[in-house]
């Protein structure tokens, strides 16, 4: 991960534990800032509220999972300190001036272990607040409040308003419906930090946890997101039927700024209902990272000068530049192992018509981190916490991410897109 994004997070955190001394603080701290104990005089898990006078239940913490370390308790000056405390040495550790020796002598007390979480969870947070996924941009998001079944409707056969004269009933409208439905799934692994990383110091193993549980989720969300549309039969085919007139929305023309302006009006040709517009203007561009450059240059967006042999390289505006925005999605080739490198997508803005729409569940929208609680002690240790897994000798973390989706052809969705797979 970026040491640049972990240690501006633990700077704030740093920065947080400091304000904790200043006057106004709504905590009196006459005292220096609490040292974290360690053996029998840990504070317990279950005891983590203590600090505002009220108590966290262990089913809280644990919950079936493992200690839920984005779980956090409220952030006033004195947990702020100790917060502060751990986020000092956590950044010693990422430049690499503190060792797992010193880490394995912290994690015997369980406040610190505690804390250590809390600190661990901000890191993966912002770690995965830098990614920007692109397919956020041209499908359609929403949140489930349930593992259930969830579905998204369309009415058909809707008109204009027609007038209604003096002492007339008003017309029922005559519509029929589509839809589909979808249910969000629960995905996530375990990490797991060797003994024998410990002994021999393996920095690197512990300091890039947060990274690689960010890097995990985000890549799961793009590809699950990314086959929803990417050469989806269903979505794609040149026999989608209305009023018995079949319409194409799967191309072979290789990117150009001809073959997009053609497709861009092959959408706009696509029926709405009711005799009305439809209002699928493409505004979004997908390609392969392979195309990126291309798509610029056709788009007038990117001028490229130079000389390479004898061939000038020149950008030229034209009129689509400003129409489209440019997105790239590099799960187009891993999922279209055939023409991925080639293919490119149109798509229209999904808060209008969506092709396609993910969800996540309502509360749970960034991965959650555990920790395994350790269940060997050392004897003759005068500890009540433990060091590693018993059977293993690991410390083990996990990660937790719920995303769901579904492409949206049922009601209609294929109007609000186009695919070329560029072989001709």
């Amino acid at each position: 991960m970026s040491d640049s994004v972990a240690l501006e997070v633990l700077e704030n955190i740093i920065e947080e534990g400091a304000k904790a001394n200043e006057p106004q603080a709504t905590v009196a701290l006459q005292q220096d800032p609490p040292e974290i104990k360690e053996g029998l005089n840990a504070m317990p898990l279950e005891e983590l509220g203590r600090y505002e006078g009220e108590r966290i239940s262990s089913a809280l913490i644990f919950g079936g999972e493992g200690k839920n370390l984005s779980q956090k308790p409220t952030l006033i000056p004195q947990y702020a300190k100790k917060l502060a405390w751990v986020a000092e040495r956590y950044a010693d550790m990422v430049k690499g001036k503190l060792g797992m020796a010193w880490l394995q002598e912290s994690m015997m007390s369980s406040e610190f272990t505690a804390l250590l979480g809390d600190t661990l969870d901000r890191v993966l947070l912002a770690k995965y607040g830098t990614y920007a996924p692109t397919y956020r941009q041209f499908l359609r998001g929403r949140r489930v409040k349930d593992f259930r079944p969830v579905g998204s409707v369309r009415r058909h056969g809707g008109t204009r308003l027609p007038k209604v004269n003096e002492g007339e009933n008003y017309p029922r409208d005559s519509v029929t419906e589509s839809d589909y439905s979808y249910q969000v799934a629960k995905y996530g692994k375990t990490y797991e930090i060797t003994w024998e990383m410990i002994i021999n110091d393996d920095l690197e193993a512990f300091t890039s946890l947060p990274g690689d549980m960010a890097d995990d989720a985000i890549q799961t969300e793009m590809y699950l997101a990314s086959q929803l549309y990417v050469a989806n039969p269903t979505l794609y085919n040149a026999i989608h039927a209305v009023n018995g007139v079949n319409y194409n929305n799967k191309g072979t023309a290789a990117l150009a700024i001809a073959a997009i302006e053609a497709a861009v009006n092959i959408m706009l040709g696509y029926p709405g209902d009711g005799n009305m517009p439809l209002n699928n203007i493409a505004i979004h561009l997908v390609v392969p990272p392979r195309l990126r450059l291309k798509a610029f240059r056709e788009l007038g967006v990117l001028s490229l000068a130079g000389t390479t042999g004898t061939v000038t390289l020149q950008g030229v505006t034209n009129v689509l530049a400003g129409e489209l925005t440019i997105e790239v999605d590099p799960y187009i080739p891993i999922l279209d192992p055939t023409n991925g490198h080639t293919s490119w997508y149109l798509f229209a803005d999904p808060n209008r018509i969506h092709a396609a729409e993910y969800a996540f569940l309502n509360g749970y929208d960034q991965p959650q981190v555990f920790m395994k609680a350790p269940n060997a002690i050392r004897m003759g240790s005068g500890s009540d916490v433990g060091e590693v897994d018993y059977d293993r000798d690991t410390r083990g973390y996990k990660t937790r991410h719920v995303f769901g989706g579904s492409h949206a052809n049922a009601t209609g969705g294929w109007r609000a897109t186009y695919w070329s797979d560029g072989t001709t």
